[in-house]
């Protein structure tokens, strides 16, 4: 068996680090996969255009969020929590559409702020 040289021994040290802070956020990522439903509340935008209020759901599911309301079926975006449940994502469709979500998951409970211009909604869900 060969000796570890040193020059090998920090670039060891250093991806066993880098596997402890990636593992909680793995594990954060799959304790918060599910179904989540609840209602929007609009906090901004013309009422005649933006929902006052309606049903909302979402699943999260291996690194995706998809979320279905009146204007949106199955919108999925990107997915990738901290460790203490927080996230943000702003998404950009083809049709130049964007979606900006931040928010975080306590205790089964989805808060999230999303603005869809010209509309603002705050989300509150609750897991299944």
């Amino acid at each position: 068996m060969r000796p570890i040289s040193k020059r090998r021994m920090p670039f060891g040290m250093c991806s066993l680090a880098l596997l402890a802070i990636a593992e909680p956020a793995v594990a954060a990522g799959n304790s918060l996969d599910g179904v989540y439903t609840g209602k929007r509340v609009l906090t901004k935008g013309p009422a005649g255009t933006c929902p006052a209020e309606e049903n909302v759901s979402v699943t999260i599911h291996g690194g995706m969020l998809a979320f279905t309301d009146s204007a949106l079926q199955n919108y999925a975006i990107g997915f990738d929590p901290r460790p203490d449940g927080t996230f943000t994502d702003t998404h950009v469709d083809i049709g130049g559409d964007v979606v900006d979500i931040q928010g975080r998951i306590t205790e089964g409970v989805l808060n999230a702020d999303v603005t869809n211009p010209p509309c603002e909604h705050h989300w509150r869900l609750k897991k299944k």
